[in-house]
């Protein structure tokens, strides 16, 4: 467990990744449900299956213990409060899509889906838009309520 401190630039640049990686994944869903149903690539399909939990939880457990709380004690407002807790429940919800979307592909991928094409897509589609509004969001509180210095805005 972290303890309560501002965020330095160290804890800044793992946040930047982490939304990266994420932005990453959501490309590689965009081109996945682009390829339904007739030319899927099987390695991606696989790795996004398998990293899909993985990367989304260590992104929300950090987060979570070091920028929400962080945040707060920047805006030290009711809005800011109310914005962290609509990014945690986010985080419920992108939790439980991820781990849907990562049986469904692997399901898929055995051909023991029994979901349509389409359904997929709309699935996919579904989830890395909602990630991406997200990071936009994350992105966008960090950069107006933490000061920039000492500390590097996020792009």
């Amino acid at each position: 467990m972290h303890t309560a401190r501002p965020l330095d630039r160290q804890d800044l640049a793992t946040l930047g990744r982490n939304h990266e990686d994420l932005l990453r994944l959501c490309r590689d869903l965009e081109d996945l449900a682009d390829s339904l149903p007739f030319a899927i690539d099987e390695a991606r399909c696989r790795h996004v299956a398998e990293q899909v939990v993985p990367l989304l939880t260590r992104t929300q457990e950090f987060e979570e213990q070091l920028l929400f709380p962080d945040l707060d004690r920047s805006a030290g407002s009711c809005f800011a409060a109310m914005m962290i807790e609509r990014l945690k429940n986010e985080h419920r919800c992108d939790r439980m899509a991820a781990e849907e979307i990562s049986l469904t592909l692997k399901a898929m991928l055995r051909g023991h889906c029994g979901l349509t094409f389409e359904t997929i897509g709309y699935m996919l589609r579904g989830f890395f838009e909602c990630v991406r509004r997200h990071v936009a969001s994350e992105k966008a509180m960090i950069n107006q309520l933490i000061p920039p210095e000492p500390r590097m805005a996020l792009a």
